[in-house]
């Protein structure tokens, strides 16, 4: 396992990608508590401020590990900086070299083109830093904004997996999406 780089922070004119860190407890616990966001997230919403620091201590020890890497999405402006989402790259097989994709915003930011710039910012890093081959998504069926987005951005349908997410309790089918280096 050689030869990649770890990208702390990416950039796209006002919007960046920062590595998560132990400061964005709240904001995640705040975000994630809703289920407008939640509703098709393989994460259920957070329950307690307590669940969301475990939820970020395991997230930053598989950072450590490379085993996955979760962003906040923030826009910055010169007079303050404000979080609106967060992207990972996950479930990473360094020998397949390959990932997982993941991304949430919260819905006062949808519409805004955020969504296609951060998989575009994703992309840049498993693909030209972490010299990954594919990057894939497991989208609920029902999610179209998400399959859209996706699609705009290179992303190919190639299946549907069957009872693949559990969802409030009941299990949906989701879109197999990926995207191929070359």
């Amino acid at each position: 396992m050689g030869g990649f780089e770890v990208i702390e922070e990416i950039n796209d004119g006002n919007l960046y990608l920062r590595k998560l860190s132990k400061e964005d407890v709240t904001f995640f616990y705040q975000s994630l508590k809703n289920k407008d966001i939640t509703n098709y997230l393989s994460l259920g919403p957070l329950i307690s401020h307590e669940h969301s620091r475990r939820l970020i201590k395991n997230y930053l020890k598989s950072w450590d590990k490379y085993l996955q890497f979760n962003y906040v999405i923030e826009l910055r402006d010169n007079k303050k900086t404000s979080r609106i989402g967060s992207a990972s790259l996950w479930n990473i097989n360094w020998f397949h070299q390959r990932s997982g994709i993941g991304i949430w915003i919260l819905p006062m930011f949808w519409e805004r083109g955020i969504g296609t710039k951060t998989i575009t910012l994703i992309k840049i890093i498993g693909f030209n830093h972490l010299k990954l081959n594919r990057i894939e998504a497991h989208i609920a069926v029902k999610n179209d904004r998400s399959i859209k987005m996706f699609k705009k951005c290179g992303f190919i349908e190639e299946g549907t997996l069957k009872g693949y997410l559990n969802i409030n309790g009941g299990f949906q089918d989701a879109l197999l999406v990926a995207c191929l280096k070359n």
